[in-house]
C-alpha cells in the first residue's frame, strides 16, 4: 500500500526537493519509506507502507529498457500471476513489474485481482498509462494540458505539483451543487476545476499532450437463466470463501471489524477458517447505550474461535469532525466518517491489516431501497387503500407513500435520486442557489449510466456502485482507514462475486421481504442464531443528536451568518428557514444542516 504521484513536462522535470515535498504530502498513505526518482522530464514517487514483501518491493520498480512503475494497493493474486510468467518473489510490487514488462500494460491489467491504482511510464515513448482497480477502491487524480501530466493518489498532493508549476487552482461550482444532491463529488468530476479522478475499470494514456481512457471492464446484467438457486449458492460460497483467503496475504498483522450484522460476521466465519490467530474488534461509542451489538459481536468471534476486543472510542463529535474536514479533500457528509476515522485510529495501534463488509449491500441487495424497487408496483397500489393514507399525516411530505408516489410518476434519471437522498434535486435549484442558471444540472450526471434494458432493481443498484459507492463510500473508507496508514480490505468487493450476482436472477437476491435472500439462505444455520434473527444494524452516527447538542454552537456562529462562504453561492433567504426557532423538522432536515456545515468547514479550512 502506498502513495504515489508524478509529473510529466515537455520542458524540464521538477526539481525534487519539490517534488519530495508534494510526495510527502501522502505519508499518512505509506509511512514506512519514501522513494522517488526523475529523468529529464519526469518525476515518479511513492510513500510506502509496508504489506507484502516487506524486504523487497520498493517503488519506483525500472529497469534499463526505460520501463519505470509505480503502484498503490494490493495485488491479491500475484502469486497465481507469478506462476503463470515463471517469475518467483514474495513481492506483489515485483511481479506487477515482471508481468508488465513482459506482457505489456494493457493486457496485464485486466489479469490483476486486486484493489490498485498503477503508473506505468515508457521512456522510449515517453507515454505514461494509469490504471484503476475495477470498483474504485484506490483513488487517483489528475491534471493535464499540452505541457504538462500531473497525477498523485490525492487532491492535497496533486494540488501541490500545481502549485510548483504555477498552474491556477479553482473552485468547480459545479459540484458544488452536485454535492447538495448526493452528499458527496461525483466522480470523475472533483471541487477543483480541471482536476479529474480516473474512472474505475479504467487505463488513461497520456503522450505528449494528448490523452485518452478506455475501459477494460464493466458491469454486466446479462442474466443467466440456467444457473439455479442451489448452483447460485453453491457458487457464491465458494467465491466469498476465495475472496476472503487471499485478502488474507500479507506480512504483518491483521484484523477485521466485526459488528452485530450480517457482512462483517460471514467475513469472520471465513477468515476464521484461515487465520485462527486474526483479531476481532467491535467498536463501541459513547452514545450507544444497547450493549445488543458488542454482545452479538462477541458470541460470533467465540463461536469461529477467534480473539476478540471492545475497543471503546472517546474522543468527543466536534473532534472527529474537526479531523474529518482536515483529512478529506473535498466535502463529505456521510457523518459514519466521523466514528470511522476513530476506527482507524484505535486499529492503527494494533494491525495494518483490516478485513471489513464493505460492498455486501451493494453486492446482495442489502438496502431497504432495493426492496421497493423490486416491488415498486405493488407499493404503488397501496394508496388507493384508505388505510394506508398519510395525507393527515403532518410529516407526509417525507413519508413513504409520498415518496413511493413520486418515485411512480418518475423516470430515471430524477427517480435515482427520489430512491436514494433526502438532499436536494434538481427541482430545487432555483430556490436554492444564487445565479442558478449557471449551474449544471446534477441529474446529467447520470446519463451515461442508464440502460433501458435493466429492470429498476438492476438500474438502481448499477447507479448506486457508480454513485454512492463509488464516490461515497469507497472514498470514505479509504481516506479514514490511509488517515492512519492501515490497510483496509473488503472481501465482498472482489470482482468475481459481482459478474456472478449480476448474472443471477434479481429474485435470489429480494424475495418476498427478504433482503440479501442468497446470502442468508448460504449462511443463516452456520451463523450464530443471534446474528440471523437480529434487526439489520446500520453503521451511522446519532446525526439528530450531534446537530441538537454537539455541534449546535458551531451550526449558530457559522451557518447563521449571511456572510458564510456558503452564501457566496447558496440563497441565504431559503436556507435560514431551516434554522428559524431552532426547531429542526425532520431527519431530512439534520442531513441537509449537516451537509451545509460540512461545505462551509471545508470552504474555512481550504481558503
Amino acid at each position: 500500500m502506498c502513495g504515489i504521484a508524478g509529473a510529466w513536462s515537455n520542458h524540464n522535470a521538477l526539481d525534487e526537493r519539490d517534488f519530495a515535498v508534494a510526495l510527502k504530502l501522502l505519508e499518512h498513505r505509506g509511512p514506512d519509506e519514501q522513494q522517488f526518482l526523475s529523468t529529464s522530464n519526469i518525476n515518479i514517487g511513492t510513500q510506502r507502507l509496508k504489506i507484502i514483501g516487506l524486504d523487497h518491493g520498493s517503488q519506483p520498480k525500472h529497469n534499463n529498457k526505460g520501463q519505470y512503475l509505480i503502484f498503490n494497493g494490493a495485488i491479491y493474486n500475484y502469486p497465481e500471476i507469478g506462476k503463470s510468467i515463471n517469475f518467483q518473489s514474495n513481492s506483489d510490487t515485483d511481479i506487477l513489474f515482471e508481468l508488465v514488462t513482459k506482457r505489456g500494460f494493457e493486457n496485464s491489467i485486466s489479469t490483476l485481482n486486486g484493489m490498485f491504482s498503477i503508473a506505468y511510464y515508457d521512456e522510449h515513448l515517453d507515454t505514461f498509462l494509469l490504471a484503476r482497480d475495477r470498483m474504485g477502491q484506490k483513488p487517483l487524480y489528475y491534471y493535464h494540458n499540452q505541457n504538462t501530466f500531473l497525477f498523485a493518489s490525492e487532491i492535497k498532493s496533486l494540488k501541490k505539483l500545481m502549485q510548483l508549476k504555477n498552474i491556477p487552482i479553482q473552485l468547480n461550482k459545479n459540484a458544488i451543487f452536485h454535492y447538495l444532491c448526493y452528499s458527496n463529488i461525483p466522480e470523475p468530476e472533483t471541487i477543483y476545476e480541471n482536476i479529474y479522478a480516473l474512472p474505475p475499470a479504467s487505463i488513461l494514456k497520456f503522450n505528449k499532450g494528448n490523452l485518452s481512457i478506455e475501459s477494460f471492464w464493466k458491469h454486466n446484467y446479462q442474466k443467466n437463466e440456467s444457473i439455479s438457486f442451489q448452483d447460485a449458492k453453491e457458487l457464491i460460497k465458494v467465491q466469498i470463501e476465495d475472496a476472503v483467503k487471499i485478502r488474507l496475504r500479507a506480512d504483518v498483522k491483521k484484523g477485521l471489524f466485526l459488528s452485530g450484522g450480517w457482512d462483517s460476521s460471514v467475513i469472520a466465519m471465513e477468515a476464521a477458517k484461515f487465520d485462527n490467530q486474526l483479531a476481532a474488534y467491535t467498536v463501541k461509542y459513547p452514545f450507544q447505550t444497547d450493549q445488543n451489538e458488542s454482545n452479538i459481536a462477541k458470541t460470533t468471534a467465540k463461536q469461529f474461535g477467534l480473539n476478540h476486543e471492545i475497543i471503546s472510542i472517546d474522543k468527543t463529535p466536534i473532534a472527529l469532525l474537526n479531523t474529518a474536514i482536515k483529512t478529506f479533500d473535498q466535502p463529505l457528509a456521510d457523518s459514519s466518517a466521523l466514528p470511522n476515522l476513530a476506527i482507524a485510529e484505535i486499529a492503527s495501534k494494533k494491525v495494518k491489516v483490516m478485513l471489513n463488509g464493505d460492498g455486501g449491500d451493494e453486492l446482495f441487495g442489502g438496502y431497504r431501497r432495493y426492496f421497493t424497487a423490486k416491488n415498486i408496483k405493488f407499493l404503488s397500489a397501496l394508496k388507493y387503500f384508505s388505510f394506508f393514507d398519510s395525507n393527515n399525516n403532518r410529516k407526509s411530505k417525507f413519508g413513504f407513500l409520498n415518496r413511493i408516489n413520486r418515485i411512480t410518476q418518475s423516470k430515471f434519471p430524477e427517480k435515482y435520486l427520489l430512491y436514494t437522498t433526502d438532499m436536494f434535486r434538481d427541482i430545487d435549484k432555483d430556490q436554492i442557489l444564487n445565479n442558478a442558471k449557471s449551474f449544471q444540472s446534477a441529474e446529467e450526471l447520470l446519463w451515461p449510466f442508464l440502460d433501458d434494458k435493466l429492470s429498476e432493481l438492476d438500474q438502481l443498484m448499477h447507479l448506486d456502485r457508480n454513485f454512492n459507492l463509488l464516490s461515497g463510500i469507497l472514498v470514505k473508507m479509504d481516506r479514514a482507514s490511509m488517515a492512519y496508514s492501515v490497510e483496509a480490505r473488503s472481501p465482498f468487493l472482489d470482482y468475481r462475486l459481482f459478474e456472478t450476482m449480476n448474472a443471477l436472477d434479481e429474485g435470489y437476491n429480494i424475495k418476498g421481504f427478504s433482503r440479501k435472500h442468497l446470502l442468508k439462505s448460504i449462511y443463516k444455520d452456520q451463523l450464530p442464531k443471534e446474528v440471523t434473527k437480529s434487526k439489520k444494524i446500520s453503521f451511522e452516527a446519532p446525526l439528530e443528536e450531534w446537530i441538537k447538542n454537539d455541534f449546535n454552537e458551531i451550526i449558530k456562529d457559522l451557518l447563521y451568518d449571511p456572510n458564510a462562504n456558503i452564501y457566496q453561492f447558496i440563497n441565504y433567504d431559503e436556507i435560514s428557514g431551516l434554522f428559524r426557532g431552532n426547531k429542526y423538522q425532520d431527519r431530512n432536515t439534520y442531513y441537509i444542516i449537516y451537509s451545509l456545515l460540512i461545505l462551509e468547514l471545508w470552504l474555512i479550512e481550504n481558503n
